[in-house]
C-alpha cells in the first residue's frame, strides 16, 4: 500500500507540474504581447480537438487567477462534413457541458463547408481547405461582429508556429509565420493565440491525464493536407534528433539578424 500511495502523489506531483509550466507560458504570450485586457469579450473557437480544449480551460481560470472580468463565449461549428452523427451529438453535449462547468457561454451552429470542400477536390478548381477556412472565418467574424466581441482565440500552438514558418518558406517563398496576436478590420477585431508558446506535447499529455475526451475531427481531408505532412515530418525526421532543435527553430523566429539576410537586388536601367 505503500508503494502505491507513492507512486499516486508522484503522478500527481507529475501532473501539477505540467499544469504549471502550461499556464506560465500562457501567461508569457498573455503578458507578453498584451493579448487581453480586463474586460474584454472572447469569443473561443472550441473545435473540441486537444488544443480548443486546453486553452478554453486555461482561459477560464484566468478570469479569477488575474481578475481579468472576462466574458467568455465558446463557438463549436458542424462544419458538414459526414460523420457518425449519434457520436458526434454526444461530443458536442460534453463540449456543452465542458464550457458551463467553467462559466463560459457556449453556442452551437451549422455551416456547409465540408460540403463545399468536398465539392472543391471533386473539381480540383481550388483547395478544399481554403474553401473550409474561409467559410470558417466568414462565420466567426460575422459572429464577433453580431456578439460585439473583440478577440477570437485559436488553439494554435508552438508546433503550428514553426509548422507554417516552413509551409511559407517552402510554398509561399517568405519568411513569415502566424502572429500571436493579429489586427483585423482595422483594429476593431483582433485574432489571438494564448498558447503560442506551448509545445504540442505538453498539451497532449495534459489532456490524457484530465481524461478529456476528445472530438474526432470528421474532415476526410485533415491527414493529407501539407501541414499534416510537415508537422509529421518534423516530429519524425528532425525534432526527434535532438530536443534542443525545436526548441531553437522556435527561438530563431524572434532572433532575425536582417545583417545576414540578403536585399533585393536593384533593377537594371533600360
Amino acid at each position: 500500500m505503500g508503494s502505491l500511495s507513492l507512486l499516486t502523489d508522484f503522478i500527481i506531483l507529475l501532473s501539477m507540474n505540467l499544469y504549471h509550466r502550461i499556464r506560465k507560458l500562457i501567461g508569457k504570450a498573455i503578458f507578453g504581447f498584451e493579448l487581453i485586457q480586463k474586460g474584454d469579450t472572447l469569443l473561443i473557437a472550441l473545435s473540441g480537438g486537444e488544443d480548443s480544449l486546453v486553452v478554453t480551460h486555461f482561459l477560464s481560470e484566468w478570469r479569477y487567477y488575474y481578475n481579468t472580468e472576462l466574458n467568455l463565449y465558446a463557438i463549436h461549428l458542424d462544419m458538414g462534413f459526414p460523420k457518425e452523427e449519434r457520436a458526434y451529438e454526444e461530443g458536442v453535449k460534453y463540449l456543452e457541458k465542458f464550457c458551463e462547468e467553467r462559466g463560459i457561454k457556449f453556442l452551437f451552429d451549422k455551416i456547409p463547408a465540408g460540403k463545399l470542400a468536398i465539392e472543391a477536390d471533386s473539381t480540383k478548381e481550388t483547395s478544399p481547405c481554403f474553401i473550409c477556412s474561409w467559410n470558417r472565418r466568414k462565420y466567426l467574424f460575422n459572429l464577433a461582429e453580431k456578439l460585439k466581441i473583440s478577440k477570437i482565440v485559436f488553439g494554435h500552438h508552438q508546433d503550428d508556429v514553426i509548422t507554417t514558418f516552413f509551409l511559407n518558406v517552402f510554398y509561399c517563398g517568405e519568411i513569415s509565420t502566424i502572429l500571436p496576436i493579429q489586427s483585423m478590420f482595422k483594429g476593431t477585431l483582433y485574432l489571438i493565440r494564448p498558447l503560442y508558446f506551448v509545445p504540442k506535447e505538453m498539451i497532449s499529455r495534459f489532456v490524457s491525464q484530465r481524461g478529456w475526451p476528445i472530438l474526432p475531427n470528421p474532415c476526410p481531408f485533415s491527414q493529407t493536407t501539407k501541414r499534416a505532412f510537415w508537422n509529421n515530418y518534423l516530429k519524425e525526421n528532425i525534432f526527434a534528433l535532438d530536443p534542443i532543435l525545436k526548441k531553437n527553430l522556435f527561438s530563431a523566429l524572434f532572433n532575425v539578424n536582417l545583417t545576414y539576410l540578403p536585399q533585393k537586388p536593384k533593377k537594371e536601367r533600360n
